[in-house]
């Protein structure tokens, strides 16, 4: 019996092969700043989401080197048992002052966050309302509520305000959304969101994943478009783009804070996040609060590779951001494209079905990348151009 459910399964995979959409693990043997070596070839690395390099920074690897040194390798158990300890609280402390709310909860991932917190924040009698073109997290938490789940389209306001008001709701209504999606790199309407919440009563539930780090001086979405922090605003963020280390956090109200402490499965039954990781975090956050020197060195960055891809007309999308998508007609123009970059010396995989719709080569820019690694992606890309 077992070998037939094994058969079902190769037979899965042979068909992802034939249509171009199977997958593989690439793991690095090295990394040396932005040059990454993977089966003993040197790449520049234009896949990474580590935004300003942090997670090399000496005084972030150091604080992780000195966490462990006290308090061990692993955190041992949940944070509700003995699994936290003062560096947790006073990582959250910061996050708190840093994302000017009254309370923070970290928890262990992004999808973590996502899957564990929107499901107790919306329930029976609640509806949903999410972009279409939200992270997987937030679509796999919106489906774990039990709430109702109302999809509008893509950053668009008129369809989203058509939804909310005609649609009647015994309990609370909550829109959710990405600050900057992963995948296209533009911004949502942030503020028009926050005014339509205000005006609703909704709740609006933003993912900074992306936006935290790059975006406001890097304090995020809402300082990049001069918001005031209001109590129906839940802010959540990573740890593993910009601050570099790994792990998420959400910023708000005291009250939903404790909720979260109370009901949020993934914070409840998992083991808290190493010292070490929390430690980094703590020296990454600060050095992003205090020297904007990296910030401002990956828009320099983001502005010469964006120029790149002006003059050579390549095809791409509404980004505002680090994260600069090349488009493709097919998944075989696709990958051939990301094979002239790997033969060039770009590390930068393709994007394909069903992550995303039109398969993409995303490229990341970050302070990291020097002018000398820009150049080496310029002399690539137009290669590229001049055989597609």
């Amino acid at each position: 019996m077992s070998e037939k459910f094994f058969e079902i399964f190769e037979k899965k995979l042979e068909k992802l092969k034939e249509q171009n959409l199977y997958r593989s693990v690439k793991d690095m043997e090295s990394r040396h700043g932005m040059e990454i070596t993977i089966q003993g070839k040197k790449y520049i690395n234009f896949a990474s989401n580590d935004y300003l390099g942090l997670s090399q920074h000496p005084l972030v690897k150091e604080a992780g080197i000195d966490a462990i040194k006290i308090f061990g390798a692993g955190g041992g158990a949940s944070r509700l048992l003995s699994g936290g300890t003062i560096l947790h609280r006073k990582l959250e402390e910061l996050l708190s002052e840093f994302k000017n709310t009254e309370s923070c909860l970290v928890l262990n991932s992004g999808y973590t966050a996502n899957t564990s917190l929107i499901p107790v924040l919306a329930g029976d009698n609640d509806i949903i309302f999410s972009d279409e073109l939200n992270h997987a997290s937030i679509i796999d938490g919106c489906r774990l509520s039990r709430a109702e789940k109302i999809i509008y389209r893509h950053a668009d306001i008129e369809d989203l305000k058509k939804l909310i008001r005609n649609i009647s709701c015994k309990g609370k209504k909550v829109i959710i959304t990405d600050t900057v999606f992963s995948m296209d790199g533009d911004i949502a309407p942030i503020r028009e969101l926050y005014e339509l919440c205000k005006a609703e009563g909704a709740l609006l539930y933003i993912d900074d994943a992306h936006g935290t780090g790059v975006l406001g001086n890097g304090y995020g979405i809402l300082k990049h478009l001069g918001l005031q922090t209001e109590a129906f605003v839940i802010q959540m963020g990573t740890l593993s783009k910009a601050i570099g280390v790994f792990g998420a956090f959400v910023c708000g109200d005291s009250s939903i804070i404790d909720w979260f402490i109370n009901s949020a499965r993934g914070f409840i039954f998992s083991t808290s996040l190493p010292p070490s990781t929390v430690a980094s975090a703590y020296a990454s956050l600060k050095i992003i609060m205090e020297d904007k020197e990296l910030i401002k060195r990956l828009w320099e960055n983001i502005e010469k590779v964006m120029e790149i891809i002006k003059n050579l007309e390549l095809k791409t999308t509404k980004t505002q951001t680090p994260i600069i998508p090349i488009l493709f007609e097919n998944i075989e123009q696709a990958i051939k494209a990301s094979r002239i970059l790997y033969d060039s010396g770009i590390y930068a995989p393709v994007i394909r079905p069903p992550t995303v719709k039109t398969p993409r080569i995303r490229i990341t820019i970050t302070a990291g990348h020097s002018d000398n690694d820009i150049e080496k992606l310029s002399v690539a890309l137009t290669l590229l151009n001049s055989i597609f």
